[in-house]
């Protein structure tokens, strides 16, 4: 794996007093990390508006994953109504997160949550959308799918605050607060240390994908689908579903 330059750092916290667990991050170093890996494998940039709604889901998913004391693989795809494009992140426990802007059915919202940890099955949610934000649509997830309210903030420079509630927990210490005042006093709360920290994650802009994994997946499918793949041609140029980047591939 290549080292990462670009380096942001999210932090967890217990907020003790309404009981919530807290995440801070800034995602400018996530976003600015793609921006180098795409010059360096020559990945072509999607267009401003798309680029812009895949930056929150990276703020949000970060968010997101460093919640849990555990980490986990997770795949975000994410198809908001009304849009052409649709969008995926994945979030590896490494701290490892990709992504692409995808085609989209504009007609259907619909967020599918993949997520594995350690030694334990792939699990695997579908959640109907409504919102065209991104950050709305991890929102939805856990509403949905893991029965739990929790509310994000994220700003137009990366910055972002997570709150998640404890047995117990409860929300009136923000309630009637903006995105930006949420994320102005939770990231007070953090430096005048009212906030009991618990951990550090790093994450960075990577794609998990190699030359060795993109022969695997070929010399993985059935022999009809493969003839009919190759045909005539002696190589291919395949491109990576998860980050865009391009392999060339010999027969």
């Amino acid at each position: 794996m290549e080292f990462p330059e670009h380096l942001a750092h999210y932090n967890r916290y217990l907020w003790q007093s309404p009981n919530l667990i807290v995440v801070t991050g800034e995602a400018d170093k996530i976003w600015k990390g793609r921006t180098a890996y795409h010059v360096s494998h020559t990945v072509t940039a999607e267009a401003a508006g798309p680029a812009a709604l895949l930056n929150r889901l990276f703020a949000a998913a970060g968010l997101a994953a460093v919640s849990l004391p555990q980490r986990e693989s997770w795949g975000w795809s994410v198809s908001m109504p009304g849009l052409d494009e649709g969008l995926f992140c994945g979030v590896e426990p490494e701290g490892m997160i990709c992504g692409r802007v995808l085609g989209s059915n504009k007609k259907h919202g619909l967020c599918v949550v993949q997520r594995q940890g350690e030694k334990s099955p792939l699990a695997q949610s579908h959640v109907t959308l409504i919102t065209q934000d991104p950050v709305e649509a991890v929102e939805r997830y856990f509403e949905e799918a893991e029965q739990t309210l929790i509310r994000i903030a994220v700003d137009d420079a990366g910055r972002g605050a997570l709150l998640r509630p404890m047995p117990g927990g409860t929300f009136e210490a923000i309630n009637g607060l903006s995105d930006d005042q949420i994320i102005e006093r939770i990231f007070a709360l953090a430096g005048d240390g009212t906030l009991q920290h618990l951990e550090e994650v790093l994450l960075f802009y990577q794609c998990p994908c190699s030359p060795e994994k993109i022969h695997a997946m070929l010399a993985s499918l059935p022999v009809d689908q493969s003839a009919q793949l190759w045909g005539d041609l002696k190589s291919l140029e395949i491109a990576c579903p998860r980050c865009g980047r391009y392999y060339e591939v010999s027969k």
